[in-house]
């Protein structure tokens, strides 16, 4: 009986959009690689056929330049990556998706209910593929350093800025002392607030932002931890951090800075902040009771122990209306 070939099967880390992978990192692949991944993305289901010689083949490229492209997006080898092609293929079909929607797929001639359907769909993609592409070990250390740390910077620039201000929010109603910048200059003279011990939190989609790689690299200098939030696998910003946190969002040039990558970045951020509070409950719920306490009364609502009691009230209203 001859020999049948095994099922392919997913090893290593296995990218829920390992399409969106590849045409985000883009910026930072080399010629050859640019070409390989030109052949994968134009033709994904002829590739996944494809032994490495005729991938090199197809791509007017070499062998050894497909192995580097294979380990430039994460993976050991062309095998694995080939696997890796195959089952994102396989779920794209189970799905419905057609790769060709991939791109963002929206288009001048759209209807409304297709924008709606696109976007949405790619949102929520940018979530589920984020979750599974998270380094546990990167993610456990970040939250590690964040309790040492005395005080978190958190650095955002353009759509990077929202996050970052989201983030300065969570933390500072979890009781830990941090500063948000938007900007590389109002970063840089504050250098003085961070030092050993101390993180800076970088949020950058593409990790090539000039601004955000000097803060990283000036904080870097004096002995602070830096914590990366991006999408893309190799770029100026990975190889100074010390820790990175890889997204899974798409930009496409209708959606650039889009809501889906913000989405994905304060997905991180969330469950981040979940873990953070996870690790001495008793001290987060000691910090958000006195939050609540404090803008209770901004809401009009008295933040008291008798507070049940009063919530059985039905409010009456004025013969003068509402005020």
């Amino acid at each position: 009986m001859a020999e049948t070939e095994p099922n392919l099967q997913v090893v290593g880390r296995n990218y829920r959009d390992l399409l969106g992978e590849i045409a985000n990192s883009f910026p930072s692949f080399h010629a050859s690689e640019a070409a390989i991944a030109h052949a994968i993305l134009d033709n994904p289901e002829h590739v996944a056929q494809m032994n490495i010689s005729q991938l090199a083949s197809f791509s007017s490229t070499s062998v050894a330049s497909v192995v580097r492209f294979s380990k430039a997006v994460g993976y050991k080898g062309f095998p694995e990556f080939r696997m890796a092609l195959v089952s994102e293929l396989s779920r794209l079909a189970h799905s419905g998706l057609e790769t060709s929607e991939l791109d963002g797929g929206i288009t001048v001639n759209d209807s409304a209910s297709e924008v709606i359907r696109k976007i949405s769909q790619a949102d929520a993609r940018a979530i589920q593929s984020t979750a599974e592409r998270l380094d546990v070990k990167n993610f456990v250390a970040t939250v590690d350093a964040w309790i040492a740390a005395k005080t978190i910077g958190i650095l955002g620039v353009a759509s990077g800025g929202y996050v970052a201000m989201d983030l300065q929010l969570k933390l500072n109603r979890l009781g830990k002392h941090c500063v948000a910048w938007r900007d590389a200059h109002t970063a840089l003279t504050s250098i003085s607030l961070l030092g050993a011990n101390d993180v800076l939190v970088a949020i950058s989609h593409s990790g090539t932002t000039v601004d955000v790689v000097d803060v990283m690299a000036e904080f870097k200098e004096r002995g602070v931890t830096i914590v990366l939030i991006t999408n893309t696998l190799r770029s100026p910003s990975t190889a100074i951090a010390d820790l990175v946190l890889y997204t899974s969002a798409r930009e496409t040039t209708f959606r650039s800075g889009a809501t889906a990558s913000r989405i994905a970045q304060l997905t991180v951020v969330d469950c981040l902040c979940v873990a953070l509070a996870q690790r001495d409950w008793s001290g987060t719920k000691s910090a958000l009771d006195q939050s609540r306490a404090a803008i209770g009364s901004r809401s009009g609502k008295k933040m008291s122990e008798d507070e049940g009691i009063h919530s059985n009230l039905t409010p009456t209203r004025s013969r003068g209306g509402n005020k």
